[in-house]
C-alpha cells in the first residue's frame, strides 16, 4: 500500500481489501476522509489482484455519523461572502478501471455518510441500523449525492419522503425498498459481507467491470444509446480470452450440465447467505 492513512485501518484477504473508517469519536467525515477514500480507492482500482473493496467501520457501535457540519459551517461562512463562480465541470458517470465496492453498515448513519453508503455498488446492514437523510433539519439538502442517487435506488416519491420527513428508515424496510442489498443479523454483518465479496471476486474480471459500465453509464442514456453501448462491450467480451476459455469449457462439460452446476452454485451461496 503506497500510502499511510490516518482515518482508515486496511486489511487484505486475497482478492478482498476491506478499509476500516476510524476518525474517534463519532467517525464524521471531513476533507481528509475524503482525500484518504480517493487514494485509497486509486490503489484498489490500479491493483490487479485486488477484486472487491469493502467499507466497514472499525468502531463496534457507530458506522458514520454524517458530515463534520462544523465544516459545512465554516464553508458557507465564506461561500457567503464570495461572488458567484462558474459551475463546476460534470463529472464522467463511470470510472475506468473501477471495481466492486460494498458498505458494511454496522450502527445508524445519517446525512453525508448515507450519501456515501449509497455511492458504492452494494450495502449489507445490521438489523440494529439506520438510515436517514435528515439534512433538512438543518436548511439544507443531501449535497453529496443524496438528490441524486437517493431517487435512483428507491424511486422519486419515496425519495422525496425521506428526504423531505429526515426520517429513519431500518434494515428491513431499506431492504424492501430497494436502498440497501441485504438487512443482516448484527453478528453475521461482516461474515455475509465477506461470503458475498469473495462470491463476487470469482466472477470474471472484465465481465464484472463492462456489466457495471453498462449499468452506470447507461442509467445517462436513452434506450437506443444504451443498448448500442451493450452490444459494443458484449462483443468485446465475447472476443475476449477468458470469456472464450469459459464458454468453450462450458460446451466441453454439456451446457446442460453445466448449467445445473451453476444452479448448484448460486443455491450454495445463497444457502451460505442465510445461515
Amino acid at each position: 500500500m503506497g500510502i499511510k492513512p490516518t482515518q482508515f485501518i486496511v486489511e487484505r484477504d486475497g482478492a478482498v481489501i476491506t478499509w476500516l473508517f476510524y476518525n474517534k469519536p463519532q467517525n464524521l467525515l471531513n476533507p481528509i476522509t475524503f482525500e484518504e477514500l480517493l487514494q485509497l480507492r486509486q490503489e484498489f482500482y490500479e491493483d490487479r489482484e485486488l477484486r472487491v473493496a469493502i467499507f466497514a467501520s472499525a468502531m463496534p457501535d457507530v458506522f458514520i455519523r454524517h458530515y463534520d457540519v462544523s465544516d459545512l459551517v465554516d464553508k458557507g461562512t465564506e461561500a457567503k461572502k464570495e461572488q458567484p463562480t462558474e459551475p463546476r465541470p460534470r463529472r464522467p458517470g463511470f470510472i475506468k478501471g473501477s471495481k466492486p465496492i460494498i458498505a458494511a453498515i454496522n450502527a445508524p448513519v445519517a446525512g453525508g455518510g448515507m450519501e456515501v453508503s449509497m455511492s458504492f455498488d452494494f450495502r449489507f446492514m445490521s438489523r440494529n441500523a439506520s438510515m436517514s437523510q435528515g439534512e433538512v433539519h438543518v436548511g439544507i439538502l443531501p449535497g453529496g449525492g443524496g438528490t441524486q442517487r437517493l431517487p435512483r435506488l428507491v424511486g422519486m416519491g419515496r425519495a422525496l419522503e425521506l428526504m423531505l420527513t429526515g426520517r429513519p428508515v431500518f434494515a428491513d424496510e431499506a431492504e424492501r425498498i430497494g436502498l440497501i442489498t441485504r438487512a443482516c443479523n448484527p453478528y453475521l454483518l461482516m461474515e455475509e459481507t465477506m461470503t458475498f465479496a469473495k462470491a463476487l471476486a470469482e466472477r470474471p474480471a472484465l465481465a464484472v467491470h463492462h456489466i457495471r459500465q453498462c449499468v452506470y453509464e447507461g442509467m445517462e442514456m436513452n434506450i437506443e444509446d444504451g443498448l448500442a453501448m451493450e452490444s459494443e462491450l458484449f462483443a468485446e467480451l465475447m472476443a475476449s480470452d477468458e470469456a472464450l476459455e469459459l464458454m468453450q469449457a462450458y460446451v466441453n462439460t454439456g451446457q446442460k450440465g453445466a448449467a445445473q452446476l451453476m444452479e448448484e452454485q448460486q443455491k450454495e451461496l445463497e444457502r451460505r447467505l442465510k445461515e
